[in-house]
């Protein structure tokens, strides 16, 4: 069952997948500094599809990633700025990717957190050739 969407601004970790995660391109460029904790987690019921850069859905897998919780202080500039990386407009509710609340597991323990799915428009044209089946995009 999916949990109910909160209003996009309530504070919630974010679970990142992609180029988002310790040490890659968007971290180093959007994050580094601005987290409290970076937590290795998986997000069961979800599949990844990749083209350059990863996208997720909510399906029958799991996809490997970390939780991010970001420093209350940054929170607000900090998920602005990763909604128009996403391509997200909150005002909306869609874009390129979609800000949605998902349910991962951090050290087996169930966690609410945003996750940005590929928005429907984006995944209509991925085959199941593209989709990465260990979850894990950095591996």
């Amino acid at each position: 069952m999916l949990p109910e969407q909160p209003h996009y601004d309530t504070m919630l970790p974010i679970f990142v997948y992609g180029t988002l995660r310790t040490g890659e391109r968007n971290w180093l460029r959007l994050l580094r500094g601005h987290t409290i904790s970076e937590r290795p987690a998986v997000a069961p019921d979800h599949v990844m599809y990749a083209r350059g850069v990863p996208f997720v859905a909510d399906g029958a897998g799991v996809v490997v990633g970390e939780v991010m919780q970001i420093r209350p202080e940054n929170y607000v500039a900090v998920m602005q700025t990763l909604d128009e990386l996403e391509g997200f407009d909150p005002q909306t509710g869609e874009g390129w990717y979609v800000r949605v609340a998902r349910m991962v597991l951090v050290n087996n323990e169930p966690l609410l957190v945003w996750v940005y799915h590929g928005s429907a428009a984006t995944l209509h044209d991925f085959s199941t050739a593209e989709q990465i089946l260990n979850g894990d995009w950095l591996a």
